[in-house]
């Protein structure tokens, strides 16, 4: 072992205190990097079973959804685990300036200075990482677990979606390959952070170090900020020229928490814009849904250029009627029924039938017509017996429901899109076939029946007494609903033999049988399962984050012990002193704050600035969190510095004072 090595290896034995400090940062950065490797390599051995080795026709896909996040937590780590690392040997080499000088002068050279810190850094991850791994093998085989539970809902809730069994089973798989990665990013992560303090150490002059200066050569001007001195006196006057003074232990430690509250705030931003998602799609029912859906492929019509929507096996009201009938058997019981077609036809409206508020929703169209999309619906008998009641028209008369839902940049807004002049529709599909039906009364959103609500495809929305639709869903709201599903399965094989195929999808259509919350529910579990997954990852970065505050206040309060003893030995009281590590606090977390709150709120307003485009989802700042993480950090900074000034109360004034090397 040569000299460096050994002078290094006595440095971690002798300053137990910050060798715990830093084998601590090590052990909780390689724990999450091997947390983060060991969910990868589960997720793939889950795809590769489900889909097969190169995860099948959408391999691409899959593997970006598994790479990407592997990449972009890979990234946090290193940035927060470098910032730490770094700021823990930053203040050991700040702390042993008077003996690197020393050592200069009896002759060891800047490369032998710089070997020194990187050996530390070395034997530090030697005894760090193998923690690590360990602890993060463990981590990553308890989140596993609890994922693989979510994973194990979904498929069962999924199932009843599509009716057919899902396979994927998340266990915890670890590669070799997995292991080696995780070693060599940690073990470079660390060398990476102790290269820059390394390198200062070793360019700094003998004489520099003896005095205990970075820069003997350079004179350090402060001007104390007003507010400063208004809020908090002299002692606030002393507090910032200090932090100012030792800029460079102080703005790792500052980075450390703005990262945090960055992250935070980030993670509370978009699970309340899960939340929102969430609860835009929440059908406000649970009902037991019966569900016909036909295939469709598109053609491009030879004549008009045109798309065209092919309906592989349409159902027709009147079928759709008879398979009510038959649930209705089940017992005592009210069926619901809902069909329709939303791609067949489109309508030329003119501008005039166009309420000002849909010519707004249509971005202020200036033409005199425009193009819409037309949803052909269907009720049930009974239902659209009670709607004609209510529009005041006989049985067998054409509704127009007069009301449109639509995303305006994140705002779902109600509006009533056409004039009550609208007596009759054009409808028009991609041949250029045209039919023209009357509009013999209109409907308001609160004269629909709910289920309705949910088909709002497109601007018109026209009832028919009967038609040929893609879909069709009947709604049931039973005591016993495992015994009503089975019943309504019996149904569905009568009317639909291929219904418990596996492979009825290829006959041109598909049946479920399941609850209409069941979508959310598949969502709501994934919002935890993140949540869970994502609050861990962030709570082990601050944790990292935490170990860098108490390393560097309380090496930095140490290191002032002679400065503390000078200014009680010309006067300055203990709660003057007191108040200055008060301000120094207040200084440190409002610093942290003006850099991470800003970010914290940008990045995820932008994310939704994306969201908003697609779905009614605003942005909102989590301001419970925002002002917690402030108030937690100010808390922790406080009692970090003034748990290490407590330990100096016992330290001689005259020997702190005589203390030159620190």
């Amino acid at each position: 072992m040569n000299i460096t090595a050994k002078l290094a290896w006595n440095q971690i034995k002798r300053n137990r205190y910050r060798t715990i400090g830093a084998i601590l940062a090590i052990l909780l950065s390689t724990a999450l990097t091997t947390a983060v490797f060991c969910f990868v390599t589960s997720a793939n051995t889950m795809l590769v079973s489900f889909l097969g080795e190169r995860y099948g026709e959408y391999g691409g896909a899959y593997q970006s959804l598994l790479l990407i996040p592997a990449v972009f937590f890979a990234g946090l780590i290193f940035v927060m685990s470098v910032t730490v690392i770094s700021n823990v040997f930053q203040a050991s080499a700040n702390q042993r300036m008077n003996e690197f000088g020393i050592l200069k002068c009896v002759g060891s050279t800047t490369k032998q200075i710089k070997e020194t810190v990187i050996f530390e850094s070395i034997w530090l991850s030697i005894l760090g990482i193998p923690l690590g791994m360990v602890s993060g093998l463990g981590a990553a085989f308890f989140g596993v677990k609890v994922t693989g539970n979510f994973v194990a809902q979904m498929n069962e809730l999924q199932q009843s979606i599509i009716m057919r069994p899902i396979t994927m089973e998340l266990s915890f798989s670890i590669k070799p390959w997995a292991l080696i990665v995780s070693a060599l990013f940690s073990f470079f992560t660390v060398l990476y952070a102790a290269y820059k303090p390394a390198k200062k150490a070793g360019n700094i002059t003998a004489l520099s170090c003896i005095r205990g200066l970075e820069d003997s050569n350079v004179a350090i001007v402060v001007h104390t900020k007003k507010w400063v001195k208004r809020c908090f006196g002299f002692e606030g006057i002393l507090a910032e020229r200090n932090m100012t003074r030792n800029k460079a232990s102080f703005q790792p430690t500052i980075r450390a928490l703005a990262i945090g509250i960055l992250l935070l705030l980030c993670t509370g931003s978009l699970v309340l814009q899960a939340q929102q998602l969430k609860a835009y799609m929440d059908p406000g029912t649970d009902d037991v849904m019966m569900d016909y859906c036909s295939n469709r492929t598109y053609e491009v019509n030879e004549e008009t250029g045109r798309t065209e929507e092919i309906i592989s096996k349409p159902i027709y009201s009147q079928e759709a009627e008879l398979v009510r009938q038959r649930l209705l058997e089940y017992g005592d019981i009210e069926i619901t029924g809902v069909g329709g077609d939303n791609g067949t036809y489109h309508v030329n409206m003119e501008m005039q039938y166009l309420t000002p508020e849909m010519q707004q929703a249509m971005e202020q169209l200036t033409e005199d017509s425009v193009e819409l999309k037309v949803d052909i619906l269907v009720l049930d008998q009974t239902s659209y017996e009670k709607i004609c009641e209510e529009a005041k028209v006989p049985i067998g008369s054409n509704i127009l429901l007069n009301y449109y839902r639509y995303n305006d940049n994140g705002r779902l807004k109600h509006i009533v899109p056409f004039s009550e002049e609208l007596t009759e529709l054009v409808l028009q599909k991609a041949d250029s076939d045209m039919t023209t039906v009357s509009v013999d009364a209109f409907l308001m959103e609160n004269q629909v029946p709910t289920h309705v609500f949910a088909l709002n495809e497109s601007p018109i929305r026209l009832v028919l007494p009967e038609a040929e639709l893609r879909f069709y869903d009947w709604y049931c709201n039973p005591e016993d609903e495992l015994a009503y599903m089975q019943y309504a399965k019996s149904v569905g094989e009568e009317f639909f033999p291929t219904f418990t195929n596996d492979s009825y999808a290829k006959e041109g259509f598909t049946v479920r049988v399941s609850r209409v919350d069941t979508m959310i529910r598949v969502l709501n579990i994934a919002i935890v399962m993140v949540e869970i997954i994502v609050y861990g990852f962030v709570g082990v970065l601050l944790l990292i984050g935490l170990v860098s505050v108490i390393s560097t206040l309380s090496t930095n309060v140490m290191i002032r012990a002679r400065e503390f003893a000078i200014l009680k030995s010309v006067g300055m009281p203990t709660e003057g002193l007191q108040k200055m590590l008060l301000s120094e606090s207040v200084i440190c977390t409002l610093k942290a704050t003006v850099w991470g709150v800003p970010l914290g709120i940008l990045i995820p307003y932008l994310i939704n600035l994306v969201i908003r485009q697609a779905q009614p989802v605003l942005y909102q700042v989590p301001w419970g969190l925002l002002l917690t993480s402030i108030v937690g950090i100010f808390l922790i900074i406080l009692a970090v510095t003034f748990g290490a000034v407590y330990k100096l109360r016992k330290q001689n004034l005259i020997e702190s004072i005589r203390l030159k090397n620190y």
